[in-house]
């Protein structure tokens, strides 16, 4: 029985121990200020990017090459002392790079439209 008893105390404590925190504004001054909350508009911060430079792609010049010019071609690039090396792509592969090279533009092209409506949003026009 005394187990028992021990157990009811400490539990009673413990009950009141966490009861009693809230109990002292019962009896206190209960003085509770309200949070206060504003808000209050920022002007947006110019993003300052400067324009990419302009691109100048610069043309590399192409030989075709076709077995019946090929030794033309060699005696040609040999005559201007230019390294005998040649990078073959065939007609397939060149409407590949093609098309590669049309979609890098289209994307250049999204991105900048991105860039444009992003710089409009941070800095609008104001009208003076």
């Amino acid at each position: 029985m005394n187990a028992n008893r021990l157990q009811i105390l400490i539990i009673s404590l413990l009950l009141l121990s966490l009861q009693g925190c809230a109990s002292f504004s019962l009896f206190g001054d209960n003085d509770v200020t309200p949070i206060e909350i504003k808000s209050v508009a920022v002007e947006r911060t110019p993003l300052n990017l400067p324009n990419p430079t302009q691109l100048s792609p610069r043309a590399p010049k192409w030989y075709v090459v076709t077995p019946d010019n090929a030794e033309e071609v060699f005696a040609k690039l040999k005559d201007k002392k230019i390294d005998l090396v040649l990078f073959g792509l065939t007609d397939e592969g060149y409407e590949e790079l093609s098309i590669t090279m049309a979609e890098i533009r289209n994307y250049i092209k999204s991105q900048k439209t991105i860039i444009i409506k992003y710089k409009e949003y941070y800095e609008p026009k104001q009208d003076k």
